[in-house]
Parts: structure tokens; C-alpha cells; sequence
């Protein structure tokens, strides 16, 4: 039961974040893809990693978005 808490409260860390933190290039909202455990830029084509529940928001850390990647959340979030 411990476990489930701690997932949650992950959860709610991670959501109070989303609302501050932005793109440091576009600056920019960030998409959260939980799958992936990464921080989106559409504008900014790029995808930050979250590490230990640390968003890693840094050109060293990023890695470029694919046209394809791109299209997809544009159209998951209906920005085209």
C-alpha cells in the first residue's frame, strides 16, 4: 500500500511542476508523455528526461524530436 502513495505522490509533484515549468529555449508549456517519462517541446522539437522523478531540463540532457514524434502531438493535442 506504501507503494501506491508513493506513486501518487509522485504524480502529484510531477503535476504541480508541469504548471512551471516551460522549454528553456521557446519557453514554452511542457507536455508530460508518462509513458516515455519525458517532458515534450512541440515548439521547441525537443523531449527533456525525467529521472528520479527529476525533470532533466537542459540541452545536454534533450533529444530532438522526429517529425513524426512532432505531428503526433500536435494532433493528440489538436495544435496542428
Amino acid at each position: 500500500m506504501k507503494k501506491n502513495k508513493k506513486n501518487k505522490e509522485k504524480t502529484r509533484i510531477a503535476s504541480s511542476l508541469l504548471n512551471i515549468l516551460v522549454c528553456p529555449v521557446t519557453k514554452s508549456l511542457l507536455i508530460y508523455d508518462k509513458k516515455a517519462a519525458e517532458l515534450i517541446s512541440i515548439q521547441g522539437k525537443k523531449a527533456y528526461p525525467i529521472e528520479q522523478s527529476v525533470p532533466l531540463i537542459s540541452n545536454t540532457y534533450c533529444r530532438e524530436l522526429s517529425d513524426s514524434e512532432i505531428n503526433k502531438w500536435q494532433v493528440s493535442l489538436n495544435r496542428k
